[in-house]
């Protein structure tokens, strides 16, 4: 418990820093966290005899968070068509080294460029919104509210399980606590920041309400996501860079979802 709180007591504080700069700050962060997953989600695969490609996974991840930074989404397509070239291109020549399933290596090598490098830079779009900190600053500590409420109930009486064969220990309490929790929790992060911060989001509390439910509602898949590959491959934590809280790819398994889900919803119905 002490490692893991010290741990904490480092992280936050750096995170709520990038957020607050934003810029290349809060890129390099994100685009670091973003590598280390890459790094973390290639070596699960390598545990059942998964190998995709450790150069273009980690440079494609690296090539489309600078991307996602400078452009947002201008040559995002053609940056991720170049990767799945360069991806065939790798694994046929593997192929003629003699790797016995390339077509399977290949699947890897996607699964990562799409899953950490696709998805991940969505943080980085939701700060580049128009008043993207506080956009940041209430879809990011939405899931954090879930996660504790989901874990504190989900732990103390928490009977019937969500998922047993993903993750044993999420129950269908924890997981009913963390969206009760959640909308509430998104209403009064937007009260604190609009009130005492005068950041003058422009959304409403039943608004504010509707975004935390959606958030809370599908974050779980991204903890449940990640859980299926660790179980896969028999670990508990993607890597152990942070005691008490695993990995990077641990660290980001919610955000995954979060960001993309908030992204669409700020743009789309609150802008």
């Amino acid at each position: 418990m002490g490692q893991r709180t010290i741990v904490a007591a480092i992280l936050l504080p750096l995170a709520v820093a990038a957020i607050y700069f934003g810029g290349i700050v809060y890129s390099i962060f994100i685009i670091l966290f973003l590598t280390g997953a890459a790094w973390e989600f290639s070596l699960l695969l390598n545990k059942v005899d998964l190998y995709p490609s450790l150069p273009l996974t980690l440079g494609g991840v690296i090539l489309l968070g600078v991307f996602r930074s400078l452009f947002q989404f201008n040559f995002l397509a053609a940056t991720l068509t170049g990767l799945i070239f360069g991806g065939a291109v790798w694994h046929i020549y593997q192929f003629e080294r003699g790797d016995t399933q390339p077509a399977a290596d290949f699947g890897a090598t996607l699964s990562v460029l799409i899953y950490i490098g696709f998805l991940g830079p969505y943080l980085i779009s939701l700060r580049s919104l128009p008043d993207g900190m506080w956009w940041t600053f209430l879809v990011l500590p939405t899931v954090w509210i879930a996660d504790t409420g989901a874990y504190l109930v989900g732990s103390t009486l928490g009977k019937h399980k969500l998922a047993p064969k993903t993750s044993p220990h999420k129950t269908w309490e924890g997981y009913l606590a963390g969206v009760i929790l959640g909308f509430p929790g998104t209403m009064g992060l937007l009260a604190l920041y609009n009130q005492v911060f005068k950041a003058g989001l422009p959304l409403t509390m039943k608004e504010a309400a509707l975004l935390g439910l959606i958030i809370s509602a599908f974050i779980p898949l991204g903890d449940l996501t990640e859980s299926f590959i660790k179980r896969q491959a028999g670990e508990k934590d993607s890597g152990g860079i942070f005691p008490g809280h695993g990995g990077f790819f641990d660290r980001l398994d919610s955000f995954f979802w979060a960001a993309p889900i908030g992204y669409y919803l700020i743009l789309h119905l609150f802008q």
